[in-house]
């Protein structure tokens, strides 16, 4: 390694990958567990301006970054590593062929970049924590793709209660006393997102009222009319926006280039992940609920090297803030995100139209609603299943039938409750109970504990102001958490018992 002594043992690990600009310029800036010559490059783009004029293609990275959606790219390969078997609550779910050995200590000089190359064992990581999270905060810290870099870890029951309190709720008028945000969605830690009237103006928006005003719900439906409608808002939703998958988002900075795109880069190419970090201020306000920013390179030729103006790198914005996400139409060109970002839309736009919903979370990583609805037998109302992604109802099997996926756990969430639905999502329930991993008795239990503390009285976190919901401001147990959903890996690497 040129200028370096030489290498310390190799040793298990982390492997943060650091460049000191001048101040000017930002000071230091940092990536974990990311391609070394990528991270590079994006250094020199951001900070520098200094842009490549086409970019080396990069290697396949050794840990995926496949989405959960069937017709996604990697789909296939996260669905083999779902078939074998991995459980919820595995200490370590990194096989041994995907763990990479890391120097102590070098420095490599790449271009007119020095990179110090660190390897950090677990007390390592511990000790430079607070350094991490502040450069975290300030956006000089990206996070590789793949499991929990840095070993951050959630209790079952915490991960339970966390995704509880991060359900939407839109809280009605008479909501009481106990509850501060009345005519509010709340969501990102019971926090205000939303007023009811500002949701409903961007439905107009985004819908029409003509649409809104036939699907707003009437109690005197019958229960297949009610069903009609709720058919029709999913489709409206899948209809008038798009699934992100991992398509070129970089803007068309020149249009006027005489190149041979014509400026900018090929909306239809594809994009490779570089990592995860904290949302730009502009995408990272209160009702925008930006959990983290997808830091993505276009890849393939995408960006016309005669546009001395475009550039290869772009972020991605993981929204929860159901105004954010109807406004992708506008800042995105109508791509709402993935499953995720679709099924808070979907439950935005049901409730604000009176239907009763709640969020759905599949630990084998999908996300879709369910809606409270007449019983088609007669008798009561039951939850029904919805998927905006798919924009279909009713079709609880779809997933373990029609995708082919070997189901775990399935829970509904809304902030003050959780519940386990899996048994309604397969017709071979033991088959899940093996593959999860966790006895029956001891998962009531977890419930049962996670439901005590999601009383009103006692909630994860304050009530207060917006502190906490930002993305500068998630802990890396929130991220890790998160972005299991986004890194198509098992939860066992975020959750541990």
């Amino acid at each position: 390694v040129a200028g370096a002594p030489p290498p310390a043992p190799r040793r298990w690990g982390v492997q943060l990958f650091s460049v000191e600009l001048p101040k000017e310029h930002g000071g230091e800036v940092a990536c974990v567990n990311c391609d070394i010559s990528v991270f590079t490059k994006w250094v020199q783009a951001t900070f520098l301006g200094i842009e490549s004029s086409e970019l080396d293609a990069a290697g396949p990275s050794t840990l995926s970054d496949g989405q959960k959606h069937p017709n996604a790219p990697g789909y296939k390969r996260w669905q083999e590593q779902q078939k074998a078997g991995t459980k919820f609550l595995q200490r370590d779910a990194i096989s041994e062929e995907r763990r990479q050995p890391v120097l102590a200590v070098a420095v490599r000089n790449l271009g007119n970049l020095s990179v110090k190359i660190q390897g950090l064992d677990p007390t390592d990581v511990e000790a430079m924590r607070p350094q991490l999270q502040r450069m975290w905060s300030e956006r000089r810290l990206v996070l590789g793709p793949g499991p929990d870099p840095l070993n951050e870890r959630m209790g079952f029951v915490e991960a339970l209660v966390f995704l509880a309190r991060g359900s939407p709720a839109l809280l009605v008028d008479d909501c009481g006393p106990a509850m501060p945000h009345c005519q509010t969605l709340i969501s990102n830690g019971l926090k205000p997102s939303a007023s009811a009237g500002m949701l409903y103006n961007a439905l107009v928006q985004s819908f029409g009222p003509s649409l809104l005003e036939t699907h707003t719900f009437n109690s005197r439906w019958s229960a297949e009319e009610e069903r009609v409608h709720v058919q029709a808002l999913l489709s409206a939703l899948k209809g008038g926006y798009r699934f992100y998958r991992q398509s070129c988002l970089a803007p068309r900075a020149s249009p006027s280039s005489s190149g041979p795109m014509g400026g900018g880069c090929n909306p239809r190419a594809a994009s490779e992940l570089i990592g995860r970090i904290a949302c730009r201020p502009e995408e990272d306000g209160p009702s925008d609920g930006c959990v983290y920013s997808e830091l993505r390179q276009c890849v393939g030729g995408a960006c016309d090297a005669s546009d001395a103006g475009s550039t290869a790198f772009f972020e991605y914005a993981r929204l929860h803030g159901p105004l954010a996400l109807f406004q992708t139409r506008e800042t995105r060109s109508h791509v709402m995100g993935q499953c995720e970002e679709f099924s808070r839309a979907a439950y935005a736009l049901l409730a604000s139209l009176g239907f009763e919903a709640r969020y759905v979370l599949d630990f084998t990583d999908h996300v879709w609603v369910e809606v409270k609805l007449k019983n088609a037998f007669g008798g009561n109302t039951t939850w029904v299943h919805a998927d905006p992604s798919e924009g279909v109802l009713d079709q609880p099997l779809i997933y373990e039938k029609g995708w082919g996926k070997n189901l775990t756990m399935i829970f509904a969430f809304t902030p003050w409750s959780v519940e386990h639905v899996t048994a309604r999502y397969t017709s071979d329930y033991a088959a899940t109970v093996q593959r999860r991993g966790v006895p029956e008795d001891v998962l009531q239990g977890v419930i049962a504990e996670a439901q005590k503390r999601l009383e009103p009285e006692l909630p994860l976190r304050s009530w207060g102001d917006a502190a906490g919901s930002l993305s500068r401001d998630r802990s890396f147990a929130d991220l890790a958490l998160w972005g299991h959903f986004g890194d198509a890996v098992a939860l066992s690497a975020a959750v541990a018992a």
